[in-house]
């Protein structure tokens, strides 16, 4: 019980991480899309002016288009802000219920955040004053990008959302391993009914490798085997089953040994997800022999 329950504060650790990270990109590629909006703004309200003071008609003849037709960047801007305050509120309510041993780094990354929201707020006022000065100006591919911003904003926040629900389930798993680039482990699952390799250092770029289950695991092993040896010259992997098998667990940890792998076990159920090792790791070091 005290290993799981220090599982999970690691596991707190390592989102906050994911999520002051993601937070702050988002943020700002937000505020750097806003400046070039204000920069473009500005420069068309000059032509704009400078036409109506060689042609007093051309001003006469303008009007102005239909509310309706100009959207409020700002209304999007404060929709995301509210978002992002409440996830960072959830996740400040996750880590106060943990170990106080990081108290510094997160005042560090809410005051990061904090700085980052002031911006954008500053640079929204500045967008509504450019607004109102270029009312009838065309913004129609300006209006576009930010309307692709905001959802892509909002798949990130989505997906986020969902990272949250694992990781406070438990089922979002990160292995603390002494993996380099230049000294690499892989990861070697066998819960599903195929092989999925990859690895452990970029959990996103998997290699399944399908097989029969009524194969003889020494069969399996040197499928997988050959297929490794494409990817990578490490000897060095993580044999991760089902709870349920764990019989056969020991079977497989001695014909991969046979075939000259260093490696450890590690049991987890089906619904279990396994993500980047970050700078707050979520398990601790497998048990076995890899290094």
């Amino acid at each position: 019980m005290r290993r799981r329950r220090s599982e999970q504060a690691v596991n707190l650790f390592a989102f906050q991480d994911i999520i002051t990270g993601v937070a702050g990109v988002m943020l700002f590629i937000l505020l750097l899309l806003v400046v070039q909006l204000s920069l473009r703004l500005a420069t068309q309200a000059a032509e704009m002016q400078a036409e109506l003071t060689v042609d007093p008609s051309v001003a006469r003849a303008s009007t102005t288009p239909p509310a309706e037709l100009v959207e409020d960047p700002a209304q999007d801007l404060i929709a995301l802000q509210n978002e992002l305050k409440n996830l960072r509120r959830d996740n400040q309510a996750l880590l106060d219920a943990t170990e106080r041993d990081l108290d510094a780094e997160i005042q560090a990354a809410q005051s990061e955040l904090a700085e980052i929201v002031r911006r954008a707020e500053a640079t929204k006022s500045q967008a509504e004053q450019l607004q109102q000065q270029v009312a009838a100006g065309e913004m129609s591919d300006e209006r576009k990008q930010i309307l692709e911003l905001r959802e892509r904003l909002r798949e990130q926040l989505d997906s986020l959302k969902q990272e949250q629900v694992l990781h406070r389930s438990g089922k979002l798993v990160a292995f603390k391993t002494t993996a380099t680039p230049s000294r690499p482990m892989w990861v070697v699952d066998l819960r599903d009914t195929y092989a999925e390799l990859f690895d452990v250092l970029d959990p996103g770029d998997v290699t399944a490798v399908s097989y029969d289950r009524n194969q003889l695991p020494m069969m399996v092993v040197r499928q997988i085997r050959d297929v490794l040896s494409e990817k990578t010259k490490t000897q060095s992997i993580i044999l991760v089953l089902r709870p349920s098998v764990a019989g056969a667990g020991a079977v497989f940890l001695s014909e991969f040994r046979d075939a000259g792998f260093h490696l450890a076990l590690e049991l987890l159920d089906e619904d279990s997800q396994i993500t980047a090792q970050g700078s707050v790791p979520v398990r601790a070091d497998a048990q076995g022999d890899a290094p």
